[in-house]
């Protein structure tokens, strides 16, 4: 079962605003009609019942939504490009993973739909239309595309179950998932027959119950020996746990305690859920008297009555899931997705700020770092006396100008803005 994914994940870059002067016959001298460019796609993860696993995305390193398209002439609107969806299991969880390895959590999504936006894509430039103003009726300038967000995900699946059943590896977790729902896992009479979880539902007093099989269970599965750290994850989310053990164990609480031990030490609260205990393979006779002779020391020890059951006959099982249902209210919150990235487009605007500029050395040449300034040279012509003035003017009421004359600038030196470098004179 793939149930953890690493992925890289871009948004769109968006598309640049267009400098286009209108000209028309009788018109030479046309004001500016350069339509803004559209907006880069979103990556957006949305949560989907009907998927189990991460299999889908098993060959995929990277997800890049498409560019917006730029803005054209006669006040054109470059098109925004669509979203990319990536589609996980209901009750994954999406992290942030940062250069350093650290991770962020970014969205549980524990409903069918429920989706966060992974990657914003870029916001398209203005067009040269938004420049003008009463002394510039021709401006040359227009901003070009912001890039999208990038970022690296780490997608954790954790199945959505109302009790997982835990134990020792061939204690017969399997045999009982099947005996108590419809599912139909791999069973065998040796250890590690089960490789991943298995969910089934079984059916008592007209209510269902969502039952998971875990991988069994050895010593040291917290710190990721056997399978236990890799499907421990998925019973963080359960409600009431079902340890059964098997009845051939020499001594039944020695087995009960080197569970709970692992259960306890790892950082999930698994030990703080309620829980049965129930003793497998009744139908045996060495079990039945080995459970008779325990049972009063394994009821000291789990602090609960333990059951005796034979998931092979179906003995016990009724009162099995009479207890299970005990534990399992009918009435329960359904979960609600945790984020911490906004997916809100309505969100109230930030105040307009006058935007920062700072100034930074690359050997003998000055840096100008202010994203307004940045984007009006990515698509101007400077070719153009009349472009160059223009974003002279704009530099100067950007505050740039005077933050190079700070740093120091002076005749003849190099100055990078964005994609270009200018002499300073």
């Amino acid at each position: 079962m793939l149930d953890t994914k690493t992925l890289a994940v871009a948004g769109g870059k968006g598309g640049d605003g267009s400098a286009h002067l209108h000209r028309e016959a009788f018109r030479p001298h046309g004001g500016p009609d350069g339509g803004d460019g559209g907006d880069g796609g979103d990556v957006i993860v949305v949560a989907r019942a009907s998927l189990r696993t991460l299999a889908h995305l098993t060959r995929i390193m990277r997800i890049v939504a498409d560019d917006g398209e730029d803005g054209r002439r006669n006040e054109m609107t470059g098109k925004s490009a669509d979203d990319r969806l990536v589609e996980v299991p209901v009750g994954t969880v999406v992290w942030d993973v940062t250069d350093g390895g650290r991770k962020q959590l970014l969205a549980d999504l524990v409903a069918d739909g429920s989706a966060m936006v992974a990657a914003r894509g870029g916001k398209g430039g203005l067009g040269n239309v938004h420049f003008a103003t009463p002394t510039n009726q021709t401006p040359m300038l227009a901003e070009s595309a912001e890039r999208g967000e990038e970022r690296t995900l780490l997608l954790e699946v954790k199945l959505l179950a109302d009790v997982a059943i835990v134990g020792a590896p061939n204690a017969g977790k399997s045999t009982l998932l099947a005996a108590v729902t419809r599912a139909q896992p791999k069973i065998a009479d040796y250890p590690f027959t089960t490789l991943e979880p298995n969910l089934g539902v079984a059916q008592r007093h007209n209510r269902a119950i969502v039952l998971l099989d875990v991988p069994g269970l050895i010593e040291g599965a917290h710190v990721g020996k056997g399978l236990g750290l890799e499907f421990l994850r998925h019973v963080e989310r359960v409600r009431a746990i079902v340890h059964l053990i098997d009845g051939l164990e020499e001594d039944l609480g020695a087995a009960y305690q080197r569970i709970e031990h692992e259960l306890g030490e790892y950082p999930g609260g698994l030990v703080e859920k309620p829980r049965v205990v129930a003793v497998n393979k009744m139908d045996i006779p060495e079990a039945r008297e080995r459970f008779k002779a325990q049972q009063a020391a394994l009821k000291r020890c789990s602090k609960t009555e333990p059951l005796a059951i034979s998931a092979a006959t179906h003995e016990g099982l009724d009162a099995l899931l009479d207890a299970i249902a005990a534990l399992v209210p009918v009435e329960q919150p359904a979960p609600q997705p945790v984020l911490t990235t906004p997916t809100d487009e309505t969100a109230r605007p930030e105040p307009r700020r006058r935007p920062r500029v700072e100034i930074t050395r690359d050997k003998d040449v000055f840096v100008v770092h202010c994203k307004p300034a940045e984007r009006l040279t990515g698509v101007a012509n400077l070719n153009l006396w009349q472009a160059r003035m223009q974003l002279h003017r704009e530099l100067d009421r950007l505050g740039v100008l005077r933050a190079l004359k700070s740093a120091g600038v002076e005749r003849g030196d190099t100055v990078r803005i964005g994609p270009i470098e200018l002499e300073w004179s």
